[in-house]
């Protein structure tokens, strides 16, 4: 009785052994599509300079960003994000570049990443964030002096006429509409005073479009054409702001002209 059960089983394994083979091989088929159709992950640039968390001395300066190359790149958007929480972009054809430290006046901690760039203007990927520490300038030191000084002459300074609220908004002064800039130096941003003002934001458009804002409590600003990669003409204009982060109004728009890179005179790292 047993050995004609084994014999039955036997019978069937050997009767049915294509179909087995088939239930096997599409397994085998199956196991091998799903790893075939899972797409391998895009390696994205790594930052390299400054290393994260490094803290920089307020009188440092020049800092230098690099960070790996990508194949098929053509540009790279390196962003730092300041206390305040403004976003700065510089548009970089190659992996690295300097910036003078006075470019990041405000304390703190600054986030930055990059993003690759492709030749139809698309970001390709970006990298993991690294952060920089930008430590406040010390308090001064009192000098000890002997002898008591001479007084030296003062003098007051006339302030800037208050335009009131129901007149004109502020006004761009410098640089002057239409002026030509160096492709280096430093550049001074300013604008008349307006009444019930609390904040002003300054907002420059680049030649390529993109647009980066500063923000102060002055009504100047003061910036170096170097953190402006692109030669061409750029557009900037002033938002006033009151108390309570509402916008009173919008200057008009000025424009300036920044001297394209001087062949054979290379910034990049």
């Amino acid at each position: 009785m047993g050995l004609h059960k084994q014999k039955g089983k036997f019978t069937m394994l050997k009767k049915y052994w294509w179909l087995f083979l088939l239930i096997l091989l599409a397994l085998v088929f199956g196991l091998l599509f799903y790893q075939q159709s899972d797409p391998e992950p895009i390696i994205c640039v790594e930052p390299l300079l400054p290393e994260n968390g490094i803290e920089i001395p307020y009188d440092s300066g020049i800092m230098t960003f690099s960070f790996t190359p990508m194949e098929g790149a053509e540009l790279y958007h390196l962003n730092i994000m300041t206390p305040s929480g403004n976003l700065v972009t510089f548009e970089l054809e190659e992996p690295g570049a300097d910036r003078i430290i006075t470019t990041f006046t405000m304390p703190g901690e600054n986030p930055w990443y990059v993003e690759a760039i492709n030749d139809e203007g698309e970001i390709i990927c970006m990298s993991k964030r690294f952060t920089f520490t930008f430590l406040p300038e010390p308090e001064p030191v009192p000098e000890v002096q002997d002898e008591e000084p001479e007084p030296t002459p003062t003098f007051t300074p006339t302030p800037e006429p208050i335009l009131s609220k129901d007149e004109v908004c502020t006004q761009p002064l410098t640089p002057e509409d239409g002026a030509e800039l160096p492709y280096i130096g430093k550049v001074i941003f300013s604008w008349t005073e307006i009444e019930d003002a609390t904040k002003y934001i300054l907002t420059i458009t680049m030649p390529s479009g993109n647009i980066v804002t500063f923000e102060s409590d002055k009504t100047e600003i003061v910036r170096y054409l170097e953190a402006f990669e692109q030669g061409g003409e750029y557009e900037w204009s002033i938002t006033a702001l009151n108390a309570k982060g509402e916008e009173i109004c919008e200057s008009a728009i000025f424009t300036f002209t920044k001297e394209i890179k001087p062949q054979g005179n290379n910034h990049w790292c």
